[in-house]
């Protein structure tokens, strides 16, 4: 009778336990080169799944700028960002912190991805030609890689730095944009790009490669670590009217930025609940078993007793959530260049077995003043 009650309990917890899928079926699609899949895919996950939103916001939001649909990339990392910087939360989503899956509550990102969700927005707006709105988006982006409170330091990203640079730049603010050249610079020294001599009109941005992916680890799947995905070019060459003009260089490593973040807030909490429901099996088991030892008149209570506990350990989930957003770059690279004022057909090419997700070829306009920004993403 014992077995087949707890047998019967496990059967109900199992089958109302719901967790957030993530993006992991999209992501094998996207990678594949199979675009439209990955977008029905995401789409149908929007629809379904409200506790994901942000994050499928976000992928969509990466397809959306391959296609160089801004405006729609625009509305979707904004939508994104609305939700990955919200703080607080309702008793439910405080509950579901001890009972239930991480997975099955809101997915606002680790520090590195909302971080990323505003080098986006500063992206696609200086691509918009809002410079304000990206030098916010860059700003943005700066604030979440710092931390925030006792967590607080530098920023070490050092392509959100210099992008803040060239936006100071824009808006004619020559001494501000040397202060965030000069600390890009110094995270990352052998960068031609961000050499204190670097000159030119035109500034190639290639985010390169697969992002850093989460996994579970720990007794009870507890905790979290990244895994690199560090596979790049042996070369991305930029060409302009049919001229190879040079190579871009790393400037800033995704997988660094993932694991370098202070503590998640749930860390702590996670491992609580993986010693809660370690002891809880236990001591579950336990009463279980001694109960046919005891006399009659108390076996019912150490039954009772016994369910209980296995009924909590079943109850507290203290997997953490690996959700993650799959179409981060590994790396980003940058390129500074000059060319005459006009219109130009800039084309990225990488090495051998690497492939452009864009546009091959781009039509740029260089202005008289100011920065030309080119874009584009390499897979493999």
């Amino acid at each position: 009778m014992c077995g087949r009650a707890v047998a019967f309990l496990a059967v109900l917890l199992a089958a109302s336990a719901c967790a957030s899928p993530g993006s992991g079926a999209a992501a094998r699609s996207w990678y594949a080169g199979d675009r439209d899949r990955a977008r029905s895919q995401l789409e149908e996950q929007l629809a379904d799944d409200e506790e994901g939103r942000a994050l499928y916001l976000n992928e969509l939001g990466v397809l959306a700028l391959e296609r160089r649909d801004l405006a729609e990339a625009l509305r979707l990392f904004t939508a994104a960002g609305q939700i990955m910087g919200a703080f607080g939360g309702s008793g439910s989503d405080a509950l579901g912190a001890i009972v239930g899956s991480e997975a099955s509550k809101q997915w606002r990102g680790d520090p590195h991805e909302r971080a990323m969700n505003s080098y986006y927005l500063g992206i696609v707006n200086y691509l918009l030609g809002v410079h304000d709105n990206a030098l916010a988006g860059f700003k943005n982006a700066i604030f979440n890689d710092s931390g925030q409170g006792e967590e607080a330091y530098d920023c070490d990203f050092a392509p959100a730095l210099f992008l803040e640079g060239l936006c100071y730049r824009q808006l004619a603010d020559p001494d501000m944009a040397e202060r965030s050249f000069a600390a890009a610079r110094q995270l990352v020294p052998g960068c031609p790009a961000l050499a204190a001599g670097a000159r030119g009109n035109v500034v190639v941005v290639v985010d390169v490669g697969r992002g850093p992916s989460k996994i579970a680890v720990g007794s009870n799947g507890e905790q979290t670590r990244f895994i690199a995905d560090a596979a790049s070019p042996a070369a991305i060459e930029v060409v302009a009217d049919g001229v190879p003009l040079g190579q871009t260089s790393k400037a800033g490593d995704l997988y660094f930025q993932a694991t370098t973040r202070g503590g998640r807030d749930f860390d702590s909490i996670l491992a609580t609940k993986s010693a809660v429901k370690s002891g809880a099996q236990v001591a579950g088991i336990g009463a279980l078993l001694i109960a046919d030892d005891l006399p009659r008149k108390h076996q019912g209570g150490a039954l009772l007793a016994g369910a209980a506990l296995l009924l909590t350990s079943l109850a507290v989930d203290a997997k953490a959530d690996t959700r993650h957003w799959t179409s981060l770059p590994n790396e980003v690279q940058l390129l500074r260049l000059e060319l005459p004022p006009g219109t130009h057909e800039v084309e990225i090419r990488p090495s051998s077995g690497w492939r452009v997700a864009g546009p091959v070829t781009q039509t740029v306009i260089v202005p008289t003043q100011g920065d030309a920004l080119v874009y584009q993403r390499v897979l493999r």
